[in-house]
């Protein structure tokens, strides 16, 4: 209200985007929220846009992935995710996608942003003989933990994670207790070819020299796709700006290419402008 700004990027958190989206569609204010959870566009938000797929289409990549390319046999899968609106809203399409193989999760553990330990959690995974681990709607915080404490306790079995946990932190922090740890995303990396990563390293550079290591990770990728769009629908709404112009002119983005994600298309029935995930 003080500043009447035109549009957001953010919340950062699925809690605190679900909070704000009956205000944000009061106010009619174009949003770019971080979190991917199906609330964000389902029931149809005018004003909510996501960059990339959200939750059930992040299951399925990974989910598949297991199945598929690493042909897993009748496989004990399990799943830690924090007791939150972000790790209910990615639980629910992962347990939903393992029962399209017929497959039930041989244990689902709760393992919370700011915990130090995760003994109790790793103990029942031990328990349970998990062949893999899926990690839901966390961030990287407590995946490193549970990297840690999962080497710790020698249960040397892949984990896999959500776009969240897909940041160069946690290879970083996790060393080697990340050998098995892999991750769906949309963004490319820092370090990644490509003009449009090379755009992206250079003006980060630019304004913000020396900031290159320890590597900028995908969650800055994240950022900068969200903005490089906002700015491509701005350019396009032309001089006489304002909610409703923006939400027009991103409804034109067709086959957008960043250069640091996947093509992004809007529509006026479209919220969720990327549909292409690869495991890292």
């Amino acid at each position: 209200f003080r500043d009447e700004v035109v549009s957001l990027i953010g919340p950062t958190s699925t809690n605190g985007a679900v909070a704000l989206l009956k205000n944000i569609e009061k106010e009619k204010v174009p949003t770019f929220p971080a979190s991917t959870a199906e609330r964000m566009v389902k029931p149809f938000q005018r004003h909510v846009f996501t960059i990339q797929d959200i939750y059930p289409g992040q299951m399925k990549v990974i989910v598949d992935y297991i199945m598929k390319d690493l042909k897993a046999k009748n496989p004990r899968i399990a799943f830690v995710f924090p007791d939150s609106e972000a790790g209910k809203s990615d639980l629910v399409p992962g347990l939903e996608r393992l029962k399209y193989y017929n497959l039930e999760p041989v244990t689902k553990e709760v393992l919370n942003p700011g915990s130090i330990e995760a003994t109790s959690q790793v103990m029942n995974l031990k328990k349970a003989k998990v062949d893999y681990i899926i990690i839901c709607g966390s961030l990287p915080q407590p995946t490193i933990v549970l990297l840690r404490e999962l080497k710790k306790f020698g249960l040397k079995v892949p984990v896999f994670g959500t776009w969240a946990t897909c940041d160069e932190d946690v290879i970083r922090m996790s060393g080697d207790a990340s050998e098995l740890f892999y991750a769906v995303s949309s963004m490319a990396s820092w370090y990644d070819e490509g003009p449009g990563v090379a755009r992206m390293r250079e003006i980060t550079l630019k304004y913000k020299p020396g900031t290159e290591k320890p590597y900028r990770g995908k969650t800055y990728t994240y950022g900068w796709v969200i903005a490089t769009v906002k700015i491509e629908a701005m350019m396009r709404a032309g001089k006489n700006l304002d909610g409703e112009a923006l939400v027009n002119s991103l409804e034109g983005i067709k086959n957008f290419d960043t250069g640091a994600n996947g093509p992004i298309t809007f529509s006026p029935t479209r919220r969720i402008g990327g549909n292409s995930m690869i495991i890292h």
